[in-house]
């Protein structure tokens, strides 16, 4: 039964980390922004009351304070405190009085504010500075309604006092705006610092694969030259009239077809890199063994230099690319060889069933040097190793041919310095 990998639940856990973190910077943009809106709109509500409410006071004060000197010193030294725009126009709507609008009283001489009251002509100058607190008025009025004064026994109007919010409300109002702008800076230069990670990252995976493309081709094209070498040497060598030994024959093409079936597979799964495999059921104790005896091949010939143990239970078949989940398993045993530092090495690879989770578990243990937490979690990042020679790449091909082509999981069940890793291979039933 032949089934394509899932790209459902089952999609790579980086990219889903990735989708996450952006959907949660949205989502913090968002509520910044509605918070600080919020907060702006109950700032300005309460700033406008009380603007309101010192009006109407300053509205009241002002006829007392033209007849009290008690009062007026009082009512100076409060007009004198505010910082929102105050205008105080007579019954002629002719400015009499101001505060924070922008123009200094001081240039503009009361005798010349009576002079327009009267009628009379003024200097230019005052006249454009006068002008400039009518159009203040005009522009107050829109925002709030003036306050009419009117003299307390007889109620005669007496003009009106027109006011605004204070200035740094109207700064206020750009804060939500300048919140979500500084957040939206901060996430693009993320996002650049993202890309150029991702950049760097894909630069180490072009330079490691090709190391790993000449590395994995390396082994059997050197052995292949090898045999043909030695056939060569035989046929130069031999009497015309004697036969070459058929079982030592036998034996070079045995070889050499081997090692012609490993170019073949080492083909096969650079061919699947980047392309989605299709998934076949399979028991995966052959694919299994068949990496071990791989890896066997290549151990120190040393007696008793590396140990390795196999332990195989009965398992349900799973969705497989046998080329595929050989070569993560390859990557795990030879990690698991370059960790070895003492003698004698052991390795212990199983396979496993757990039913009650509904997996298969190909397990990978070493007695080997073992990794700080520090170094786990970054195991399997692309580039980072810790050995003095490698790219730090096979772990990383391994973690992606498991979650990402086989939807399983690929982990670190327990490491320490000086007491060795154990890396399971988790895959679903």
């Amino acid at each position: 039964m032949e089934r394509r990998m899932s790209t459902g639940p089952r999609a790579p856990r980086a990219g889903l980390i990735k989708a996450s973190l952006f959907l949660l910077s949205a989502v913090l943009v968002v509520a910044l922004f509605l918070f600080t809106n919020r907060t702006i709109a109950k700032l300005t509500s309460e700033v406008k009351a009380t603007s309101s409410v010192l009006a109407r006071f300053f509205a009241q004060a002002s006829i007392p304070a033209t007849q009290n000197p008690e009062v007026q010193g009082l009512f100076s030294n409060l007009i004198g405190s505010i910082d929102f725009p105050l205008i105080i126009t007579d019954d002629h709507d002719v400015p009499r009085a101001w505060r924070s609008v922008g123009i200094d009283p001081e240039l503009v001489p009361a005798a010349s504010i009576d002079s327009v009251a009267e009628g009379r002509d003024i200097t230019p100058v005052i006249r454009a500075r006068l002008a400039r607190v009518e159009r203040r008025v005009v522009e107050l009025d829109r925002r709030n309604q003036p306050i009419q004064m009117q003299e307390f026994a007889t109620g005669t109007p007496l003009g009106a006092l027109h006011y605004g919010a204070p200035a740094v409300l109207d700064q206020l109002r750009w804060m939500p705006y300048v919140s979500v702008a500084a957040v939206a800076l901060l996430i693009s230069l993320g996002l650049l610092g993202l890309a150029g990670i991702r950049q760097a990252e894909q630069r180490t995976i072009w330079v490691g694969m090709a190391k790993e493309t000449a590395h994995q081709l390396g082994t059997p094209i050197s052995s292949l030259l090898g045999w043909v070498e030695l056939m060569r040497a035989q046929a130069e060598g031999a009497d015309p009239e004697v036969k070459i030994d058929r079982a030592e024959l036998d034996e070079t093409l045995s070889e050499m077809a081997r090692d012609l079936d490993r170019l073949s597979k080492v083909a096969q799964r650079f061919s699947h890199v980047g392309s989605t495999p299709r998934l076949q059921r399979h028991d995966p104790t052959p694919v299994v063994r068949e990496a071990v005896q791989y890896m066997r091949r290549r151990l120190p010939k040393a007696a008793g230099e590396i140990e390795v143990e196999e332990e195989y239970d009965p398992v349900p078949p799973v969705d497989l690319s046998p080329e595929l989940m050989e070569w993560a398993i390859e990557n795990l045993l030879s990690n698991a060889v370059t960790a070895l530092d003492r003698h004698p090495g052991r390795i212990r690879v199983a396979v496993e069933h757990r039913p009650k989770a509904g997996v298969v578990e190909v397990v990978v243990q070493d007695n080997g040097r073992g990794m700080a937490p520090a170094d786990q979690n970054h195991a399997f990042e692309a580039g980072f190793t810790t050995k003095r020679r490698g790219w730090g790449l096979g772990l990383a091909l391994a973690r992606r041919v498991v979650e990402e082509y086989h939807g399983g999981r690929l982990y670190i069940r327990e490491s320490a310095p000086g007491e060795g890793t154990t890396m399971v291979i988790s895959l679903n039933v």
